[in-house]
């Protein structure tokens, strides 16, 4: 008989668990799925790997869907210009493409205004000819505020290719749309 009562109560509990499980489900799928773009620019400075404190000129793009008014996915892709020394590796400046997967959580304060948090993972693409066709992981936390249109953010960006991994604090403004 005991085992039988904690037989029943496991399966309440994992009664209850699939009833809130497909609650959120039914919730989460009324939100309202809608498309969203973004395009940035920014400008960043080496921080660690090869190079520190060189000028690092950004460019993205970011296609995807927002659900609601607190998450959004896409995938992006962009350019980042990193000016070194001349000398280092025969040219002054090398170009990564990254192509990346874009995860951001809003957290709305009023209707024209959201502070956010953001990550990128993804891949870049060595596309100068010292670097051409290397490539290698791209990660990119940051934190930002979205003020109608508009958005501001400063994060940190990650790459290695080549066998070198480049870190670089950034500050990116961009249009919403």
């Amino acid at each position: 008989m005991h085992i039988n009562h904690v037989f029943q109560i496991t399966m309440k509990k994992y009664f209850f668990t699939l009833v809130v499980s497909l609650a959120s489900l039914i919730t989460m799928s009324a939100q309202e799925i809608r498309y969203q773009g973004e395009v940035d620019l920014g400008a960043s400075i080496t921080t660690d790997g090869y190079q520190t404190g060189r000028p690092v000129a950004n460019f993205r793009t970011i296609h995807g869907a927002r659900v609601g008014d607190y998450l959004f996915a896409g995938l992006g892709f962009g350019a980042d210009w990193y000016f070194f020394d001349e000398g280092s590796s025969g040219d002054d400046s090398e170009v990564v493409v990254p192509v990346f997967l874009n995860l951001k959580g809003y957290y709305p304060v009023k209707d024209s205004l959201s502070p956010f948090i953001s990550l990128d993972l993804g891949y870049g693409f060595g596309v100068t000819q010292s670097i051409s066709g290397e490539g290698g992981f791209v990660f990119s936390p940051a934190v930002g505020l979205q003020y109608r249109k508009f958005q501001f953010q400063i994060g940190y960006e990650r790459q290695s290719i080549s066998g070198i991994t480049l870190g670089s604090c950034n500050l990116r403004f961009g249009v919403v749309f």
